[in-house]
């Protein structure tokens, strides 16, 4: 396994395991402070802190190192099968 391949796997199973942790820590603090009407689109989708946005910027993250992983494998693959 290369470098670059295993660095970007590492860093998918750290950024889903602080994902996970961080939701885990929020969900302790479940309770909503403040009125609906505080909180927007903008507010619940992108903020980290009184949102959700750990899940949504996260996920995006870990979408993307995950598709980097996956192209290092497949270059490692075609070079193997000599394509």
């Amino acid at each position: 396994m290369e470098f670059r391949m295993g660095m970007w796997l590492l860093s998918t199973l750290g950024i889903g395991t602080l994902m996970f942790l961080w939701h885990k820590r929020k969900s302790e603090k479940s309770e909503q402070v403040g009125s609906s009407d505080h909180y927007s689109n903008i507010t619940l989708y992108f903020d980290p802190i009184n949102g959700e946005g750990h899940l949504f910027i996260g996920g995006t993250m870990v979408i993307i190192s995950f598709s980097l992983f996956c192209y290092e494998l497949a270059q490692i693959i075609v070079s193997l099968a000599g394509i």
